[in-house]
């Protein structure tokens, strides 16, 4: 085996499986089939998936369907590492006011967002006291392009956009 890749047992071809990002709307049909009492063989060649990607969607059930059930849109993809109750609150609000702002016709530029994030964060941090963990927030270009892939906006970053 010196020198030579291992390739994947399910790969005919001999090119290595890429990962895919599954949305949290199929993660919730792949846990209402399990409930449905369905075979996890089937599920797993339908949605073209390993065993244990399955097994750790059934394992983090509780926190995807909190997830879903929060605000934000079905077809992000991951849930969020914890970062502190006050940052969770705070992309949650965020990511509402944007929906209204856009709803409204409102073209948000990166700026706006930041500011309105920063300003969300401080409203949190005070409220929540000594319980708030973290340290300052500054609402920088890469954290907000984390939080719109996180929310899954579409939009050009720096200039007037529906974002």
């Amino acid at each position: 085996m010196s020198g030579s890749k291992r390739k994947s047992s399910g790969d005919a071809a001999g090119t290595a499986k890429k990962c895919q990002a599954i949305t949290m709307e199929t993660k919730v049909k792949i846990i209402e089939r399990v409930e449905h009492g369905e075979k996890m063989v089937g599920i797993t060649s339908s949605y073209n998936m390993n065993c244990s990607t399955n097994n750790m969607i059934l394992k983090n059930k509780d926190k995807i369907m909190e997830h879903v059930q929060s605000a934000v849109p079905m077809m992000s993809t991951i849930l969020s590492k914890k970062c502190g109750k006050v940052m969770e609150k705070m992309e949650q609000l965020l990511s509402v006011w944007m929906q209204n702002q856009h709803q409204h016709r409102v073209l948000l530029s990166l700026m706006l967002i930041q500011e309105k994030a920063k300003s969300l964060y401080k409203d949190l941090k005070k409220k929540h006291g000594e319980e708030s963990e973290g340290t300052s927030f500054k609402a920088s270009h890469r954290w907000f392009h984390r939080f719109k892939a996180r929310a899954n906006l579409q939009g050009k970053a720096g200039k007037a956009a529906r974002v």
